[in-house]
């Protein structure tokens, strides 16, 4: 096989966006502002990934990088940090991630999972936002072998750093890695620069993708070749 290890993003690759925004759009209506300032935070922290000089102020785990995003957010809103902080982990790493009781995987998810770890591929997952609960709550949790957060290196994907971080988690070479998401950009881009192949679970054409599919099938087949 050409791959050792599937590397998995989680929102938007695992399930499909829409099911999440359903179950979340009475709390986004009710605490708009809060989410518009804490996705605004989010980009503002990815663009800045790709900028940061690493030897001097960039976040460097995930204290530091909730530090940097309560302070975005704070500002936007003309608030302390500290109230920032208590609202971003109720409302976004406590609530939400509650909805995901809610949540089910793709339709042909599980079996590709059974299918690649039952012919020899370690299976993982890299999200930029935290997965283990997550996974509990669709019931996925015992398909990866590693589950890990883009903010403990302090950065967002398509930094080098989560991508490291994966691989040295994994104790193997990136190009023995393929990782699998749902944006091109952000995904595809950052796992290629790592020097991992790349799969996207989309409609549209990738010039970045080595493989778009819909159908679980599909990945399988090309990781199995």
């Amino acid at each position: 096989m050409r791959f050792d290890a599937i590397a998995f993003d989680l929102d938007g690759t695992l399930y499909p966006n829409l099911r999440l925004y359903l179950a979340a759009f009475p709390r986004m209506a009710r605490k708009a502002r809060r989410f518009f300032a804490f996705n605004a935070a989010r980009h503002a922290l990815r663009a800045r990934g790709a900028v940061f000089p690493r030897e001097t102020d960039a976040p460097r785990d995930r204290p530091s990088f909730r530090a940097a995003e309560a302070a975005l957010v704070a500002s936007r809103l003309g608030i302390g940090e500290d109230c920032a902080a208590a609202f971003i982990d109720r409302d976004f790493y406590d609530e939400l991630e509650g909805l995901f009781a809610r949540v089910r995987p793709y339709r042909g998810l599980k079996s590709a999972l059974r299918e690649l770890a039952g012919a020899g591929l370690r299976l993982a997952l890299l999200s930029d936002l935290p997965p283990k609960r997550k996974l509990d709550l669709m019931g996925l949790s015992e398909f990866f072998e590693v589950a890990l957060c883009s903010e403990d290196t302090g950065f967002l994907k398509p930094a080098a750093e989560p991508f490291a971080m994966l691989a040295s988690s994994l104790g193997l070479p990136p190009e023995r890695i393929l990782y699998v998401g749902n944006s091109s950009r952000i995904d595809a881009a950052g796992a290629k620069a790592a020097g991992m192949s790349a799969a996207l679970i989309s409609l549209r054409k990738s010039p970045v993708a080595d493989l778009v599919f819909r159908d679980w099938r599909k990945l399988v087949a090309f990781a199995l070749d």
